[in-house]
């Protein structure tokens, strides 16, 4: 087989994808793009191949400067029409106190650490809490190095992936990357498309609708690929889909699955980088679909020699949004490739990108929660309500007057998701109340005509919070119900699911998060039998909310060095969340209710004379636990401030409770 000549290293990646433009299959662009029929498929990842619970915050931002676009709406849903929440749904919708578990501290080896380190003592005790005890362990997790990402040759599979492409563009044989239509699969498909596109190949791409298509790998579009793309590259999708690979091959082409899903017992007939995979050796096996894919590009920069510095700058910041929308966590490599790529965002070079920035008004830095809460919906939002291949336009564009029109509109259509989310919500609420006995259930299975496949993940999210339970949620479809459930620790839902795979026709998913299609007759039993799985697996101990406290502190000690210094545990999320402190006997001054409907709670607390500002976000139902003069406990992160342009510290209220 032949190399490809060396290419030039400075401008090889970066910028605008070739004039050649990558193209759609032209036979498969005919999906709709609004909804139809109330549905939609999936949630946040596909978790009918086991996608994360991902992110879909509740930002609708501003209104941007540069105008607004007509979208038509969206068809109108029975959820929109609800009555008001009664006096039950109020109460099952309150924030709930929690059982505060508080690492404890060993003072004098925080004072060590600090002092090593030259840091603040909490911060030490932070670290110490989570294992990062030593000098010679917190270094490399303070400032993540690109030094430390193992060689993506360690995935199976990876090698000979890597020689299949080169043999494609050698013979300059058509690829067509396939994606997801979450934001991970979405990242992941623009990465490969402008990867490969740079080193000449001629690339199509596609990503399933979810109206119009099942779970996973299309088969539809690989029968139109037929005679178009001689290579397949499945992106965040793939790995159970057997039949769809069976297809391709029958067409005489080769598949490479790039999935981070978990498997089945059986690989199908195609080269699978999946670091879950049961004979995998890599060292990690939570990178998201966009950490595989980079790992794949980067595998064919050193079988090319190519710079890895290039692709690094070039893609880490699409990295870094997929990893985060995903909900992988943020460790290891993961927290490396994220920390690097929010740091090379704000001077992004891809005009999509920079308009997506604009619209959610963010500079620099921009940190995780920003993707979290601002970026990432916008993504997942259009592959919920209409076709995510918006999305990746998006992400591949170089003209800016495209990009603008293209963030508008994934921006309206995530305000259409906000609504059609609450409305489900409320609903879904009720029919707790009516068909769940929360004292003898274990898992919530609720399912409706006419509810939207987009947004049920999230409500199940939400209905998990309200009452604790594990929760499954399925928008049916004449006959057919598809849905989405979220699950707590001591339930691992895609297990259960898999035990109850009979009644399915399909399903997959996570621990925590996880899909299903199945009849709609079959819904009953599947409910008995989750919940007969609930009551084996599920004690009264692990339905009680706890919150993990990193350590108990004086409010003295908290000062804005610290709310400084925590910031470097940055990027924060699922696998290394926000630091949270507990401070006791705290004497509340001031106290009241702020925001639409006093929905929040703002406090000043004391303690031996200081005096802190405090905010409750969506704590405003717990104003009676915090009157002026009251003792109470407070959990909460430090915070910087500087909403009136004068930073000042503030602790941000994570739960409160009276003392005694």
């Amino acid at each position: 087989m032949n190399r490809l000549p060396r290419r030039s290293a400075g401008c090889l990646f970066q910028g605008a994808p070739p004039r050649r433009r990558p193209h759609i299959i032209p036979a498969l662009h005919t999906c709709q793009p609004y909804g139809r029929n109330g549905s939609n498929e999936g949630d946040e990842g596909d978790e009918g191949n086991g996608g994360n619970s991902g992110h879909d915050g509740n930002d609708g931002g501003h209104a941007p400067a540069w105008g607004q676009v007509d979208t038509p709406p969206i068809l109108p849903y029975t959820a929109l029409d609800v009555a008001p929440r009664d006096a039950t749904i109020a109460i099952m919708t309150q924030s709930r106190s929690a059982d505060w578990i508080i690492q404890p501290r060993d003072r004098d080896a925080d004072r060590r650490l600090a002092r090593e380190l030259s840091i603040h003592p909490i911060l030490a005790a932070v670290l110490a809490g989570r294992g990062l005890g030593e000098p010679s362990a917190v270094e490399p997790f303070l400032n993540p190095s690109l030094d430390a990402l193992h060689s993506p040759l360690l995935l199976p599979d990876m090698e000979p992936a890597v020689e299949r492409v080169v043999q494609a563009l050698d013979g300059h044989e058509p690829i067509l990357v396939h994606g997801d239509y979450d934001a991970d699969g979405v990242t992941s498909a623009a990465l490969l498309v402008r990867f490969l596109s740079k080193l000449g190949a001629d690339v199509q791409y596609f990503l399933p609708h979810r109206f119009n298509d099942s779970y996973g790998l299309s088969e539809r579009a690989v029968r139109a690929s037929a005679g178009q793309a001689k290579l397949i590259i499945a992106v965040d999708c793939g790995v159970r889909d057997h039949q769809t690979i069976n297809c391709a091959r029958a067409q005489d082409q080769d598949v490479i699955v790039v999935d981070h899903h978990e498997p089945g017992d059986d690989l199908p007939e195609a080269l699978v980088i999946d670091p879950k995979r049961q004979d995998s050796e890599y060292p990690e096996r939570e990178l998201a679909a966009v950490g595989l894919a980079f790992k794949l590009a980067s595998a064919m920069c050193d079988r090319l020699d190519l710079p890895q510095k290039s692709l690094q700058r070039a893609f880490l910041d699409l990295v870094a949004i997929g990893t985060i929308a995903d909900v992988s966590p943020l460790v290891g490599e993961n927290r490396v490739m994220t920390a690097v790529g929010l740091q090379l965002l704000p001077d992004t070079r891809k005009v999509g990108l920079q308009v997506l920035l604009e619209l959610c008004e963010l500079g620099e830095p921009v940190s995780a929660r920003d993707i979290a809460f601002r970026i990432a919906p916008r993504l997942n939002a259009v592959g919920r309500m209409a076709d995510a291949t918006s999305a990746l336009e998006l992400l591949l564009t170089d003209d800016e007057t495209q990009a603008r029109r293209s963030a508008l509109h994934l921006d309206s259509l995530n305000r259409q998701r906000q609504r059609v989310q609450e409305a489900t919500f409320r609903e879904a609420l009720e029919m707790v109340e009516r068909e769940v006995d929360v004292a003898r259930d274990r898992v919530v299975v609720l399912a409706r005509q006419g509810w939207h496949r987009g947004v049920v993940g999230i409500v199940a999210s939400k209905v998990l919070e309200a009452t604790g339970l594990p929760t499954l949620l399925l928008a049916v479809e004449g006959d057919a119900a598809r849905g989405s459930a979220r699950s707590i620790g001591a339930f691992n839902i895609a297990h259960a699911l898999g035990r109850c795979e009979e009644l399915l026709d399909r399903h997959g998913g996570h621990s925590l998060a996880a899909g299903c299609e199945l009849n709609i007759d079959r819904v009953a039993e599947l409910r008995d039998r989750l919940n007969e799985l609930g009551r084996e697996l599920i004690s009264d101990d692990d339905l009680r909310p706890a919150i993990e406290i990193d350590a108990e502190v004086a409010l003295a000690e908290v000062d804005q060095d610290l709310a400084v210094q925590l910031q470097a545990l940055e990027p924060c999320g699922e696998g290394n969340p926000e630091p949270l402190l507990a401070a006791r006997d705290v004497r509340v001054r001031q106290s009241r209710t702020v925001g639409a409907a006093g929905r929040h709670l703002k406090l000043v607390a004391e303690d031996r004379g200081r005096q802190i500002d405090c905010i409750g976000f969506g704590l405003g139902d717990r104003m009676a636990e915090a009157p002026p003069a009251a003792r109470v406990d407070l959990c909460f992160v430090p915070r910087m401030d500087d909403f009136t342009g004068l930073p000042r510290l503030q602790l941000q209220l994570a739960d409160i409770r009276p003392r005694g």
